[in-house]
């Protein structure tokens, strides 16, 4: 007769290894989604400056956010919800007859292994401004 082998514990450890590995490829995969959603952007486009200014206030500084600095750039800011206060800014500035703004996420906290805290909204919200000037510009050009 054979001697009897247990394969089972193997199995499992090797089930338990390999879901560990997906977990933290999935992790880290929407990490990288959500920094990249708000990246920063540069928009040239034929508005006027004021206009690309009212387009921030109505799609980012609105909703619960506020105009925390009117000049330029311009910075619209979070409340500070759960110890966690956000920030985009817009900075404007002209070349070759175009308005470009340049917009930029400035404040995202960061949770224990650096994936941002609520990145889902910065995105939104950007995203916003950027579909609100392509509305009103139809030649608008994004960058980044």
């Amino acid at each position: 007769m054979g001697i009897a082998t247990d394969t089972t514990t193997e199995g499992n450890g090797t089930a338990v290894a390999l879901i560990l590995l997906v977990i933290a490829v999935l992790y880290l995969g929407y990490a990288a989604l959500k920094r990249h959603g708000f990246r920063p952007r540069r928009v040239e486009t034929a508005l006027s400056g004021q206009q690309l200014r009212q387009v921030f206030k109505k799609k980012i500084a609105g909703k619960g956010w506020s105009v925390a600095d009117d000049g330029n750039p311009m910075i619209a800011r979070s409340p500070e919800f759960d110890r966690v206060r956000q920030g985009i800014s817009l900075e404007i500035s002209e070349a070759d007859g175009r308005t470009v703004g340049e917009l930029a996420a400035i404040l995202h906290k960061k949770k224990l292994f650096g994936d941002t805290a609520k990145a889902y909204s910065l995105r939104w919200r950007m995203n916003a401004f950027l579909a609100q000037v392509r509305r009103l510009d139809s030649t608008a050009k994004v960058r980044g």
